[in-house]
């Protein structure tokens, strides 16, 4: 029984498709990749071991290094199209032989290449979306754009921006003055804090 995949295995190609008329494709490469710092060992399953061959179905990968393994199918008859099966690649550790990761390829036998078309399930179009951004040459042009579409700050921020600026210009009721209008310091420091607000808000719309 083999273990849960603990790190990533990298395979390419990720499927193989063989041809009933083409007999160059029923000799195919599968692609082993160790990217790590330490060696591995592979071994190669399948579930119909009858319609392949595998050479060297087992060996080692130096670490960061890669190996290929040639895969040919045996029974390319018509009574086998369209039958999918897997090779199953098993990483293991190089001196403990543990599994530490395994990968699927997926293999087809079709009557001919050309005819051959992936599942439509598998692939979906993207749909256009409603706005088009093909009528802009750079960036520079949708910033434009965007610019001139923002509005600017409205009546009701500017008129608080200056009543928040009269009321820092009163003096406090700390200050000895012969004025009559005075506002407290707490009242002061509410004010600036609106005002800085109400500033952001005006610098936004710039």
């Amino acid at each position: 029984m083999m273990t849960e995949c603990k790190v990533p295995v990298f395979v390419s190609p990720q499927s193989l498709t063989f041809s009933l008329e083409d007999k160059q494709s029923h000799r195919q490469i599968i692609t082993l990749f160790n990217p790590y710092d330490f060696p591995v060992r592979f071994k190669v399953f399948c579930t119909c071991t009858k319609k392949y061959t595998v050479v060297e179905p087992e060996g080692s990968i130096s670490a960061s290094s890669r190996v290929d393994i040639v895969v040919r199918h045996n029974a390319p008859a018509p009574a086998f199209c369209d039958i999918r099966d897997k090779f199953r690649i098993q990483m293991q550790y190089y001196t403990t032989k543990k599994v530490i990761g395994h990968k699927d390829v997926e293999t087809i036998l079709v009557r001919s290449s050309e005819n051959f078309e992936l599942p439509a399930e598998n692939f979906k179009q993207l749909l256009r979306s409603d706005i088009s951004v093909d009528n802009y040459d750079n960036e520079s042009e949708i910033r434009q754009n965007c610019n001139t579409n923002t509005p600017g700050p409205n009546f009701t921020t500017l008129f608080m921006a200056g009543i928040c600026i009269c009321g820092l210009l009163l003096p406090s009721s700390e200050d000895s003055d012969i004025l009559k209008f005075r506002i407290s310091f707490n009242l002061k420091l509410a004010l600036a804090f609106v005002l800085g607000m109400t500033t952001i808000t005006i610098l936004q719309h710039q």
